[in-house]
C-alpha cells in the first residue's frame, strides 16, 4: 500500500516539473519575440552609381533591413530597377527609392538630371567667364550681364540678374571627373525656369554673360544694384590716400667700455747707447815672386792711416 502511494507521489511531481518546464519555455520564447525586430529584404547599391548612369543586376543586392528604417517606397527585388536610370549619385549601402530613379523608360543622358518643371539652357563662356574650366557639373553660380544701360548716357552696366544656378554639364561631361581636373569648353548647360529661359536668352543676345562661381555652404540668393563705369570712378575717388608708413628707426647699440685693469705707470726709457762702427780691414795684395825654384809671396797691407806696409809670411 506504501509503494504504490509514493508511486502516486513520483508520478505526480514528474508532471507538475513537465508543466513547470514548459511554461518557462513559453515566457522564453514570448520575450525573445517581442525583443526581436522584424525585418524585411530591401534593394541598396552594391557599388557606387553614378549619377544618369543606368543600373546593373551587378551594381544592386538585396539586404535585410529593420522594418521601422525602412525609407517610404523602397524596392524589394532587384527586378525592379534594373535597367533604371539613376537621378542623383547613390552611394555604396545605400536603399534605392522611386526618387532617386529616373521614369521608368527613360535613357541614359542629360533630361535624367534636369528637375521636373525645369529647362536646360546652354549659355557660351570662355577661359575667363568659365573660370578657367574651374566650374563643374553640379556646380552653383551666379550669372552676370554685361549690356548697355537705358537711358541717353548709354554706357555699360553690370549686375547679377540670376543666382544660385545649378551647372547641368560643362560641354559634353555632365560628371565631374574624380581627379577635380578643370573641364575646358566654351559652353556651359544651367538649369532654368521657363520664365528665366527667356530672360537668358535676350541678355546672351544684347550683352555678354559671366559665371561667378559660389561655395556649397552659400545656399542663398542675393540682390544687387549692378554697377556702371560712375561706380567704379567713384570708388576709386573716395578710396582712401595712401599714406607711406613712419620710417623704422634703427637703435644701434654702442660697444662695451674695456674693462680697466691696474693701473700700469710706464718707466723711463734707458738710454739707447749707439756702438761705434768697426774700422775697416786694410786693403791687401797678394804677389809671387820667383826666383829660380824658389817661391815667395809678399804681401802689401794699408793701416788705417793710408800707409803701405810690407809683410813676408
Amino acid at each position: 500500500m506504501a509503494s504504490k502511494r509514493y508511486t502516486l507521489v513520483f508520478y505526480a511531481a514528474l508532471v507538475v516539473a513537465l508543466i513547470a518546464t514548459f511554461g518557462v519555455y513559453r515566457v522564453l520564447e514570448a520575450t525573445k519575440a517581442s525583443s526581436r525586430v522584424a525585418t524585411a529584404p530591401v534593394v541598396v547599391a552594391a557599388a557606387e552609381v553614378q549619377e544618369g548612369r543606368m543600373i546593373t543586376r551587378e551594381m544592386v543586392t538585396v539586404a535585410m533591413w529593420p522594418v521601422p528604417t525602412i525609407p517610404a517606397g523602397a524596392y524589394s527585388s532587384v527586378d525592379s530597377v534594373v535597367n533604371r536610370v539613376a537621378r542623383i549619385n547613390v552611394f555604396k549601402g545605400e536603399p534605392l527609392v522611386p526618387g532617386r530613379l529616373a521614369p521608368e523608360g527613360t535613357s541614359a543622358g542629360l533630361e535624367v538630371k534636369i528637375t521636373p518643371g525645369k529647362r536646360a539652357y546652354s549659355i557660351r563662356v570662355n577661359d575667363v567667364t568659365g573660370i578657367a574650366g574651374m566650374i563643374m557639373p553640379n556646380s552653383r553660380v551666379d550669372i552676370l550681364v554685361t549690356l548697355n544701360s537705358a537711358g541717353e548716357l548709354k554706357q555699360k552696366m553690370a549686375k547679377i540678374f540670376m543666382s544660385n544656378m545649378r551647372v547641368l554639364a560643362i560641354g559634353a561631361q555632365v560628371q565631374r571627373g574624380a581627379d577635380g581636373r578643370p573641364i575646358n569648353s566654351h559652353v556651359a548647360t544651367l538649369e532654368f525656369t521657363p520664365d528665366e529661359v527667356e530672360k537668358i536668352a535676350v541678355a546672351a543676345n544684347g550683352g555678354t554673360l559671366s559665371l561667378a562661381l559660389r561655395g556649397y555652404g552659400d545656399p542663398d540668393s542675393i540682390t544687387t544694384n549692378g554697377a556702371t563705369p560712375g561706380d567704379v570712378v567713384t570708388m576709386l575717388r573716395d578710396a582712401p590716400e595712401y599714406k607711406a608708413p613712419p620710417p623704422l628707426r634703427v637703435t644701434r647699440r654702442s660697444a662695451p667700455a674695456p674693462r680697466r685693469g691696474p693701473e700700469v705707470v710706464n718707466a723711463a726709457p734707458a738710454p739707447v747707447v749707439v756702438a761705434p762702427p768697426p774700422p775697416p780691414k786694410p786693403d791687401t795684395a797678394r804677389v809671387q815672386i820667383f826666383r829660380g825654384s824658389k817661391q815667395e809671396v809678399k804681401k802689401f797691407e794699408k793701416d788705417s792711416n793710408g800707409t803701405d806696409t810690407t809683410r813676408t809670411p
